[in-house]
């Protein structure tokens, strides 16, 4: 299903829309029926060729220099810097500490570019025993203005 994405702004608790009219008719197609309203903050997407880069070169490089798949590079990467501790409330009002490994389309523009800035930092720390947080493989990854890639 395609729903209409509107922006907008909050301002002393109220919704001011950039597009009122886009609204109204969009609130038109619904007359009679029940909606639900979703509120998010905007996040800045990010560019294809942001995502481009992260996969054809930071996730291949890396891929190539362990000998592994790039979906395993990537896996592997995530794993080391998208980590995350959540919790939650169950009904029996426990809190529930968890860990997960968070999606890149979870992350806005500039986080995108900090976590790809933080695996070619990774990527070039000096090789250890094992691969860890602590432990890079020597390689230096060039960045987006040095190299070519599609």
């Amino acid at each position: 299903m395609i729903r209409p994405k509107l922006r907008g702004r909050v301002k002393k608790g109220k919704l001011l829309l950039e597009d009122e009219q886009a609204f109204k008719d969009n609130l038109a197609l619904m007359e009679g029926k029940e909606v639900t309203v979703s509120i998010q903050e905007l996040r800045e997407e990010r560019s294809r060729q942001e995502e481009k880069y992260y996969h054809g070169v930071v996730v291949e490089m890396i891929a190539d220099a362990m000998s592994i798949q790039h979906n395993e590079a990537h896996e592997f990467l995530r794993s080391l810097f998208l980590q995350v501790e959540e919790s939650c409330i169950l009904k029996d009002g426990t809190i529930l500490r968890y860990e997960r490994i968070k999606s890149t389309t979870e992350l806005n523009d500039k986080e995108y570019r900090e976590y790809w800035n933080k695996c070619i930092d990774w990527a070039a720390l000096p090789t250890e025993d094992g691969l860890n947080i602590n432990s890079g493989l020597e390689l230096i990854i060039p960045l987006p203005h040095e190299v070519d890639y599609d």
